[in-house]
């Protein structure tokens, strides 16, 4: 009887991504502007780039060191999807990393991200209101050199004791999706990174008359000048500095005790409070030309803010009564006493203006005066013996208590902050002009797919500075992989008016109409699609297991078919 022998390998969510980035013509993307060896041998670097980030997909690992095992164990798999031989040499470290340091030319990256952001529009509608600017900082584990693009700075990370690199990102909105970015050296600030990026953002698109949405580190004059000046819009919060914290004062005091009145904005059933709006002439240098325009400016409160804020207010004074107590501690050995008025008046206004609460609180206290009459020269006491007497003077601190009134003025005045926009009313009015800025989770939704599993780009686990920026920019990708996995599937179903099931492990009934990419990969991933030899003496037949019906559906939101699957039975015998 001939022998039977069967051969297992996972498959799982290989071939959607392979198949996606083949749809996004990656491949030919990375060799077209990273090039190749004129001696190279085995696969080009356009399909190293696109198997080393199906394995941090798949696998929630970047490290260079697991990718050959990795494609090893996989190889039957990959070769019939890519459709060539890998050989044991492709994926060593040192093919790898010389992937990274093509990856790290400015240059030939830029015209990459171009290229693919033109290529993702061919293949799927990524809507572009506008564009969306923030920064983050990526932390690792290196040793600090003079010109090394890892140097210590204001981490966002809360890790300011670990060297960091800076990314500067720019992203389309409503989407989320990453357009472009630039990676500094982690001690630089954020205010000039602004305008090289909106520039490069501006060619890639070839189109004006889009609002750029920044912080306020975007708020530098020259900034929202030569954003005026190209016939763009912007949109920014003030910094709470300079003449904005004087100009802020008056603006609060005029609708909290004047005669301005206030607009209330809601987002739906939920308040995000409310503000009113003026205009001011603006003029500012960009290059040679004097700009000149007018200007949106939006006063606004949000009720969190003055939450918070209160919440600190109320911390604050809760110190400062506290400190205040403790400068007239009872009369005993080592208690050190005031026994001057200006002194401790001092002592209280330091302690009010450190804790920022001047005028809040009223602080009452009584002069102590203790009498002590002592024998002149020494003896006994006697009736013709004469006396002296001593006063000894202290202050006592009676009662610290709020001034109601003094603080609910001053609550009234919490949670206000000030944001300005060239846009035309008529295309942004003050409330959605709010509710657009808030609306910034679309890149903040991005640092967090960047930073958390699968990508976890922290630590980097390379040391050179050209891996460093290189690898940076690859999971730079995949972020923009799964960013479309996302955007498809959730318009897909949004517009099928369905929802997927089978997502959440433990939960087999409960149901998403807005499933994360990396939820989605989890799931494809435990389905343990497999691909199987079997062998019967010279025979050789081959099964995989059947698709379940929600992948077959996400694949055709993605605009895949299951021939990316089945074509692993291509070539049986």
């Amino acid at each position: 009887m001939d022998e039977l022998i069967l051969t297992h390998e996972r498959v799982d969510d290989l071939p959607l991504l392979i198949g996606l980035m083949q749809h996004l013509r990656l491949p030919e993307l990375l060799d077209a502007h990273l090039g190749n060896h004129g001696h190279h041998q085995g696969l080009r670097n356009g399909w190293l780039g696109t198997v080393w980030l199906a394995f941090v997909l798949s696998e929630g690992d970047h490290r260079k060191s697991s990718v050959q095992a990795w494609v090893q164990r996989h190889q039957q798999t990959l070769e019939r999807l890519l459709h060539q031989s890998i050989r044991p040499t492709d994926f060593t470290d040192d093919r790898l990393g010389n992937l990274l340091r093509r990856m790290s030319h400015t240059d030939d990256w830029n015209a990459l991200e171009a290229a693919l952001w033109h290529t993702t529009l061919a293949v799927y509608a990524v809507e572009l209101t506008g564009v969306r600017l923030d920064s983050t900082t990526i932390t690792g584990y290196h040793t600090l050199t003079e010109d090394g693009i890892m140097q210590l700075g204001h981490s966002k990370d809360h890790r300011p004791d670990l060297p960091q690199l800076k990314l500067m990102a720019a992203a389309a909105e409503p989407a989320g999706h990453l357009l472009a970015h630039d990676i500094v050296a982690g001690q630089q600030a954020d205010d000039p990174l602004y305008l090289p990026l909106i520039r490069r953002v501006r060619q890639v698109l070839g189109q004006t008359g889009l609002l750029y949405t920044g912080d306020c580190k975007m708020a530098a004059l020259a900034t929202r000048a030569e954003i005026v000046q190209s016939g763009d819009y912007y949109l920014t919060p003030l910094p709470l500095t300079g003449a904005t914290g004087a100009d802020l004062d008056a603006w609060i005091t005029a609708i909290v005790e004047g005669d301005q009145l206030g607009t209330l904005i809601w987002d739906a059933e939920r308040l995000l409070g409310g503000g009113y709006e003026l205009t001011r002439p603006q003029q500012a240098r960009s290059g040679s030309e004097l700009v000149t325009w007018i200007e949106r400016v939006q006063v606004v409160r949000s009720p969190d803010l003055a939450r918070a804020a209160a919440t600190r207010l109320e911390e604050r004074l809760q110190r400062a009564a506290t400190a205040i107590g403790k400068l007239t501690p009872p009369a005993g050995r080592g208690k050190r006493q005031i026994r001057d008025e200006a002194t401790l008046t001092a002592a209280i206004s330091h302690i009010l203006n450190h804790e920022q609460v001047a005028g809040l609180l009223q602080v009452s206290w009584e002069r102590q005066e203790t009498v002590t009459t002592r024998v002149v020269g020494r003896g006994r006491r006697g009736a013709s013996r004469p006396t002296q007497t001593e006063v000894q003077v202290r202050y006592q601190i009676t009662t610290v208590a709020q001034d109601d009134v003094a603080l609910t003025r001053h609550c009234l005045r919490l949670g206000w902050r000030v944001q300005v926009t060239n846009l035309p009313a008529e295309r942004m009015t003050l409330a959605q002009a709010v509710r657009h800025y808030r609306g910034g989770w679309c890149e903040e939704r991005g640092f967090h797919l960047l930073k958390d599993r699968p990508l976890g780009i922290r630590p980097l686990y390379v040391q050179r500075d050209d891996q460093i920026v290189g690898l940076t920019r690859l999971l730079t990708l995949a972020w923009r992989l799964l960013t479309l996995i996302e955007l498809q599937v959730r318009r897909g179903l949004s517009d099928d008016q369905t929802a997927l099931t089978g997502l959440y492990d433990g939960q087999p009934n409960r149901s998403t109409q807005r499933p994360t990419a990396t939820r989605l990969l989890k799931a494809v991933a435990r389905t343990e699609i497999t691909l199987t030899r079997v062998d019967i003496g010279a025979q050789s037949l081959w099964h995989i297991t059947p698709l379940p019906a929600w992948v077959v559906q996400v694949l055709g939101y993605l605009g895949l078919s299951v021939a990316h699957y089945t074509r692993l039975l291509e070539n049986s015998s």
